[in-house]
């Protein structure tokens, strides 16, 4: 038995081999994904396989362990997957992206033809993919979990609202051609489901809405669904119209993450925590935490705002917790007060008010565009 890896760009497949026959498989690919508007290093696992007749023997297991030493190795801060119910939790994987769906009836989306504004509408072109890649970049530069896209690797919407189904798209544009506006959306004859919108004025979200709506009529489809985080502009002006809003929290499965490297993740989000207690009441605040789990220990050493982080150090104020509820706390996935009801941690008393402003709940996302 044995695995071997295969470099190819960003991708590197990483495969079990016995008696020289490939019986599992996987593929890491190298992201810069965000934490607020710090940039960390991201393993994303995917495509992972057993050939059907050498499934539970162990294998998947062995390249699994084996590729969570290999990411450490190659400087790899978290990872992420989408996976399969009760298997990764194994691995120290845990869950931290919630999925959500938004609908409007079409009928109540109708509405928006009062207040429509003078655009031009046109498919996304080849040309219009700088244009598309910056505003995407900039308007989820402090959404956690959100992938950074590059022109190198993201040319195009590669899918719909799942893997296999062709996407369609539109450009809002002004009378002098800037782009203000875009949706990428299911190729359906049957379905209005929005996949992704961004856009740098919120005065085009009638004419979003009435698009999406002309749609569903064209469709015959009594309301349009849109996949985006709940504090996403466009989703909380939808409110106006009437929604409904799904969240879904998986138990064990879906979207998950686990901690790779405990120092240089606390090292690269270093700057996101001193701008997080700078703004907060504790601004002044001093003193140092330890910060221990199965992935290491770092102690955050603040001074009246300024942050410094060193591994290994002992402090006289405490976490103690799994690495998997580290890394939903570090995402804002669940909140302190949450993590502090459980049994498998060890914190200082005093140490809730700190700790709300280090780790605050937030919305983690990544667009399904990006699910890999």
């Amino acid at each position: 038995m044995r695995i071997r890896t295969e470099d190819k760009g960003r991708e590197h497949l990483r495969e079990l081999l016995v008696n020289d026959e490939v019986v599992s498989f996987l593929v890491v690919i190298d992201y810069q994904m965000r934490i607020g508007k710090a940039l960390v290093r991201m393993g994303g696992i995917g495509r992972v396989e057993t050939k059907e007749e050498q499934r539970m023997k162990g294998y998947m297991r062995k390249l699994m362990e084996d590729t969570v030493e290999y990411m450490k190795s190659e400087g790899y801060d978290v990872s992420m997957l989408f996976g399969i119910s009760n298997f990764y939790t194994k691995f120290g994987y845990a869950v931290c992206l919630p999925s959500h769906k938004l609908t409007v009836s079409t009928r109540d989306a109708e509405n928006a033809r009062g207040d429509l504004g003078d655009y031009k509408i046109r498919k996304i072109e080849k040309e219009d993919i700088d244009s598309v890649l910056e505003l995407y970049n900039e308007n989820n530069r402090g959404r956690t979990c959100s992938i950074i896209r590059t022109k190198e690797h993201f040319s195009e919407f590669p899918k719909g609202s799942s893997s296999g189904q062709p996407p369609d798209d539109f450009l809002i544009m002004d009378n002098n051609e800037q782009v203000l506006a875009y949706a990428v959306f299911d190729r359906s004859e049957q379905e209005v489901n929005i996949i992704e919108v961004e856009s740098k004025q919120d005065k085009v979200f009638p004419t979003l809405f009435y698009e999406f709506a002309k749609m569903a009529v064209e469709r015959r489809c009594g309301h349009i669904t849109l996949f985006m985080p709940p504090d996403h502009p466009l989703a909380e002006f939808s409110r106006r119209y009437g929604c409904e809003l799904i969240t879904q929290y998986p138990k064990a499965g879906s979207g998950m993450m686990r901690i790779i490297n405990q120092k240089t993740l606390f090292e690269k989000i270093r700057g996101e925590i001193e701008r997080r207690i700078s703004d907060s009441n504790l601004g002044g605040y001093s003193g140092s935490l330890e910060i221990r789990a199965d992935t290491g220990s770092v102690t955050l050493q603040v001074c009246a705002g300024s942050l410094n982080i060193f591994p290994g150090r002992k402090a006289e104020d405490f976490l103690h917790l799994p690495q998997s509820k580290l890394i939903q706390l570090v995402v804002g996935y669940r909140t302190v007060r949450d993590i502090l009801g459980d049994s498998d941690l060890e914190v200082s008393s005093s140490l809730k008010p700190l700790l709300n402003v280090l780790f605050p709940k937030e919305s983690p996302y990544v667009w399904l565009a990006d699910h890999f």
